[in-house]
């Protein structure tokens, strides 16, 4: 049902897209159906009106204890309202569930995507050098939110 959603946010974010890569419908599918990803939807509904389905998260699976941030985006529309904070949150519970000890972040800098330059160390991340970053899952420590999670957003 939102795979035709997540793979048009693949396809034109560009504000807040950590590697922009690109993915279509079929490739979305087939990575929410293989054992090897985890796969985060989330959408917001918010005082101001419902905004749908507004971020993805994939991690690919590149170990059996370490995963990697393969993509982050999120559109520019709910920009600076903590939904970034909640995604990480989120998104460290499921790393834990699936046995993941440590997740590695990827930066490419583009020309529309500075404004998210800083966001894995603002999130705890520790920088290793060439736009990658890491943090171990457990000593990860949550960001305080005050979004709720009605329902879980997983495809």
């Amino acid at each position: 049902f939102h795979f035709p959603r997540i793979a048009e946010l693949s396809q034109r974010s560009n504000q807040f897209n950590l590697r922009t890569v690109r993915y279509s419908e079929e490739d979305i599918k087939n990575m929410a159906d293989s054992e090897d990803y985890i796969t985060l939807y989330f959408t917001l509904k918010d005082k101001f009106g419902e905004y749908g389905l507004i971020s993805a998260v994939i991690v690919r699976k590149s170990s059996e204890h370490e995963g990697f941030i393969d993509t982050w985006f999120m559109s520019c529309r709910v920009l600076k309202r903590g939904m970034e904070e909640f995604i990480i949150n989120t998104l460290m519970e499921e790393a834990h569930k699936n046995g993941l000890r440590k997740l590695t972040g990827e930066y490419i800098a583009t020309p529309k995507n500075r404004m998210v330059s800083d966001i894995y160390a603002r999130m705890g991340f520790d920088a290793e050098g060439d736009g990658k970053y890491s943090i171990e899952v457990d000593k990860y420590i949550p960001k305080e939110v005050h979004i709720k999670n009605i329902n879980n957003a997983f495809i």
